[in-house]
């Protein structure tokens, strides 16, 4: 049976691609993630998915028939393994990419490098999602974030606070338009923000998928805003949300899912976003909100 050796970009991510039903083998103890191993908190380890160190991920190198990085370095890492087919999965724009690493190249120099990485290793490219597979200019196969809406919901709306989930938002505060949240939801229009996010204090992941899904459920409404030139105008979480039938508030952005007054609401007027969230009746907005996540179930 094919077997997949890939890398924890976020454990949403792999949850997702354990769906494929291939054995998946994950290392877990490379740099640059916010933990070394698997992170319970944001989804449980797939029966059919197991966390390796990159030493062992090496030993057994013939046995892997696809190897799925998610940046440069995950598959420098792993080249001495010859014979699998090799997949790198695009994550961000290119915009995006060079304002996160702060690179002094200029976005054409950084496409023609990965451009011949990618000539050289034999990788196929995967895009996200159509706007970043634009930004990239590069032939690339494109497959969506996706969820399985019978795993959420249903909504109730309870909780009389807007919820968003983000990590390490001030890091990435141009990319998340965080000055219009901010505008938007002040302290007196409370919104929960949910994530990784150590310099905030108070602010933690759900201790779990389970208990994340029930924010879905209770609270008003999810928020998200992303600066067109870098993001897209929806997460994985937007999908989540929408799966359970949560009405969305969110700015304009061309890849935005949502029908302004249909699933929600799409502005970039801070006192229309905050005055609407908490005035609108949402009652008919959870089936509408399900249908629009049509192009996205699993």
């Amino acid at each position: 049976m094919t077997r997949i050796l890939t890398f924890n970009s976020h454990e949403a991510y792999i949850h997702n691609l354990a769906h494929t039903g291939y054995p998946t083998d994950v290392v877990c103890d490379l740099p640059g993630h916010h933990l070394i191993g698997w992170d319970h908190r944001m989804r449980p380890l797939p029966d059919n998915t197991r966390v390796v160190g990159l030493s062992e991920a090496l030993a057994q190198g013939g046995a892997y028939d696809c190897i799925v990085g998610h940046t440069l370095t995950d598959l420098l890492a792993v080249k001495a393994i010859e014979g699998p087919r090799r997949v790198l999965v695009f994550h961000s724009s290119l915009a995006g990419r060079v304002a996160q690493e702060k690179s002094t190249v200029d976005p054409e120099s950084f496409r023609s490098v990965v451009k011949r990485y990618l000539g050289l290793t034999g990788a196929t490219p995967v895009m996200i999602s159509p706007m970043k597979a634009a930004s990239w200019g590069l032939p690339a196969v494109i497959i969506t974030g996706a969820v399985d809406a019978s795993a959420y919901g249903p909504w109730r709306g309870d909780v009389a606070s807007g919820l968003r989930v983000a990590n390490h938002v001030t890091a990435k505060a141009e990319f998340l338009d965080w000055d219009l949240h901010q505008e938007s939801f002040g302290a007196d229009c409370p919104c929960r923000l949910v994530g990784e996010n150590p310099d905030m204090p108070g602010v933690e992941p759900a201790p779990g998928w389970t208990q994340l899904k029930e924010l879905f459920s209770s609270h008003r409404f999810f928020v998200h805003t992303a600066n067109p030139t870098y993001e897209d105008g929806y997460n994985l979480a937007s999908l989540e949300a929408m799966a359970t039938g949560m009405p969305i508030v969110c700015n304009e952005n061309p890849s935005c899912p949502i029908e302004d007054g249909v699933a929600g609401i799409v502005s970039n007027d801070p006192g229309e976003l905050r005055n609407l969230a908490y005035e609108k009746d949402f009652a008919a907005v959870k089936q509408r909100c399900r249908n629009q996540l049509d192009p996205w179930m699993q």
